[in-house]
């Protein structure tokens, strides 16, 4: 993977090599393996390049193809092979050809028709000599980053805001509405940034930049373009899960050094370590997993239907895979706040679950201790195989089928924690109600002025001021969460910084982060066939069960409780509180965070510290919640400030 970064100056003056340079400076640690660059009269690309691959070994990227067009990006290309197929006579010797160099080739082919058949994760800028045209794309899922900014003498884009900020006339300054949106978690705006002038290549989206400074955005793709997918059998559909999800993990397994995992009990990671495991076995090999558990011998309270050690779950997969070396990381011996300033240089953002920080970190520098560059991990499994399936059953209610949804009702409150009021609620009330009177029987029953309140640091006057709820609604984004039919392509889009996350932490570490349930064929399969595929045989999230019947344990496959990340987090928050007293104290001093934090909130907590109840909901939210968000967002306030003296 890699980093890109380039300028189009539209005022008539050249690019200066040492804006390109110290562009390239910005991002070093982003590519460490390779810079390079190109220079033209108005415009310049910058490549630094992190290898991965066998094929990274021939990138000299910035690439100029046959046409004269300039291709710099950060790619990997899933269906590299079926490319090289599709071009035939136009590529020779392959082996010795980059991704971008394969891509650009079959760009200068197809044009802008080649972006949805694209597979894999992709930040792309080609600069096309003939039509004077920068284009820039995103892979459909965003999950590589690209962002840029334009003033009236240059349009700038980069893989982060360091990039951009490396230039001395891209000044950084604090986006107050997105800081805002970032603190009462609406992240449904996929353009914006927590800086003002810097924006996001939507994902899916190409944006064309001309050289008069004209700027065209469209979008590619989108879930709407899927097929219907209709087999004969259950069975058929479980079995067309496991041979595409098998496709997929295997084409993201695509590198020189060890493949390692991230594994825990849930369905999703442990689906793609054992498929992953399953095929380096037929070359001989092992697979390296690491698993984040709470410290030795934790045995806190956990909120009713969760569990804290996902231990033997994690030793039945050992158990049953006979190639697969499990590494323990234990939430005790990670440090969630250390590193936080170095975060926000690497991200150029605010982090949002500190408490998970230490773990997020750690599993991927062991993994680089142990030779692996690449980890696999499931994180968009709840959206694609193993989706709960219970956002149908208002459709099937409203189109007559009454014994479908009454199963499904009764499936809910059998399997879940939901009782059977609750469950008829979250899959008939809800959806059906109009959005204004389900929020207000929602906080008629919560006893809460707004949504967000529970789990956010926000000061409320900041909230009013930066209007959160009237944006909220301009843009869609739904603080309660309600069981709507939009709910799961909404969760698949995901947080509109995951891939600045995912970019910051390739750059920490030195590990790319893949992710197999985010293919492009497994989403289009996963959204394609019959939403009760994942009710089917009276089973929640049955698909996945089903698919990898045989191959995962039987205790991890009938598991009905979701594991708990960090739950011994209380303990280590514990340990900190004289630091937490004397930072909260030193925040007064910033006129940022006074501003924005409700550092009254931050006081009467430390004041009202519990002492039990760490389960439950209320402590929960204003503790692992509020409280830690609040600090980790005053300390990135107090960082723009510093960053900007």
């Amino acid at each position: 993977m890699s980093g890109i970064a380039g300028i189009l100056r539209f005022d008539g003056q050249p690019v200066a090599r040492g804006d390109l340079e110290r562009m390239a400076n910005a991002l070093k640690a982003h590519g460490p393996d390779r810079s390079g660059i190109m220079a033209g009269d108005n415009v310049g690309l910058v490549h630094v390049l992190m290898r991965a691959t066998e094929e990274d070994h021939f990138d000299r990227q910035p690439w100029r193809g046959e046409s004269n067009a300039v291709i710099a990006a950060d790619l990997r290309l899933d269906n590299r092979e079926d490319l090289v197929t599709r071009l035939g006579d136009a590529v020779r010797n392959a082996r010795e050809w980059s991704d971008a160099r394969i891509l650009l080739t079959a760009w200068e082919t197809f044009g802008d028709d080649l972006w949805p058949s694209l597979r894999g994760a992709f930040a792309i800028a080609i600069w096309d000599l003939r039509r004077r045209t920068l284009t820039l794309a995103r892979d459909h899922l965003g999950l590589n980053v690209l962002m840029w900014h334009r003033n009236e003498r240059f349009f700038a884009f980069s893989t982060m805001p360091n990039g951009l900020f490396a230039l001395g006339d891209v000044p950084r300054r604090l986006n107050e509405n997105k800081f805002a949106d970032f603190l009462v978690l609406n992240h449904h705006d996929h353009v914006t940034t927590v800086y003002r002038d810097v924006y996001r290549v939507p994902p899916a989206h190409l944006l064309a930049v001309r050289d008069n400074g004209l700027l065209k955005q469209r979008r590619y793709w989108s879930l709407a373009d899927i097929k219907p997918i209709r087999l004969g059998s259950d069975q058929s559909y479980a079995n067309g899960l496991r041979e595409c999800l098998d496709r997929a993990v295997r084409r993201q397994m695509r590198t020189t050094y060890p493949i390692g995992c991230y594994l825990s009990g849930g369905l999703d990671s442990s689906s793609v370590a054992v498929l992953a495991a399953r095929a380096l076995g037929e070359k001989n090999k092992r697979l390296a997993v690491f698993s984040h558990v709470p410290r030795e011998g934790f045995d806190g309270p956990v909120p009713s239907g969760r569990y804290a050690d996902e231990t033997p779950y994690i030793e039945a997969i050992r158990n049953a895979v006979d190639n697969i070396d499990v590494t323990y990381v234990r939430n005790d011996e990670c440090d969630d706040w250390a590193e936080l300033e170095r975060c926000f240089i690497a991200l150029e953002g605010p982090i949002r679950n500190p408490t998970n920080l230490g773990w997020a970190l750690t599993i991927p520098r062991l993994a680089r201790a142990q030779g692996c560059r690449v980890l696999l991990g499931g994180f968009h499994g709840n959206y694609t195989i193993s989706w709960n399936g219970w956002d149908q059953t208002a459709a099937h209610l409203l189109h007559g089928r009454l014994v479908t949804a009454f199963r499904q009702w009764r499936l809910c409150y059998g399997s879940t924690s939901y009782s059977r009021w609750g469950a008829f609620r979250k899959l008939i009330v809800e959806p059906l109600m109009a959005a204004k009177t389900s929020k207000q029987v929602r906080f008629r029953w919560k006893q809460r002025v707004a949504a967000w309140h529970d789990h956010s640091p926000i000061r409320p006057a900041f909230a009013d001021e930066m209007q959160v709820e009237a944006r909220a609604r301009q843009i869609g984004h739904d603080f309660l969460y309600l069981m709507s039919p939009g709910i799961r392509a909404a969760g698949l889009a995901g947080i509109d910084c995951s891939g600045d996350w995912f970019a910051a932490q390739r750059a920490l570490t030195g590990v790319d982060v893949r992710d197999p349930t985010a293919d492009i064929d497994v989403v289009s399969y996963c959204f394609g066939i019959p939403p009760q595929q994942y009710l089917a045989e009276h089973i929640d999230r049955s698909l996945i069960r089903r698919a990898m019947w045989g191959l995962v344990p039987e205790i991890v496959l009938t598991n009905r409780l979701n594991g708990l990340q960090s739950p011994d987090w209380y303990e280590k928050l514990e340990r900190r509180r004289e630091t937490f007293q004397n930072e909260i104290a030193e925040f007064h001093n910033s006129p940022l965070v006074r501003r924005a934090i409700d550092l009254d909130r931050l006081e009467e907590a430390m004041k009202t510290w519990p002492t039990t109840g760490w389960d439950t909901e209320a402590v929960i939210d204003e503790y692992h919640l509020a409280f830690t968000r609040g600090i980790a967002g005053a300390r990135f306030l107090r960082w723009i400030e510093s960053a900007n003296r």
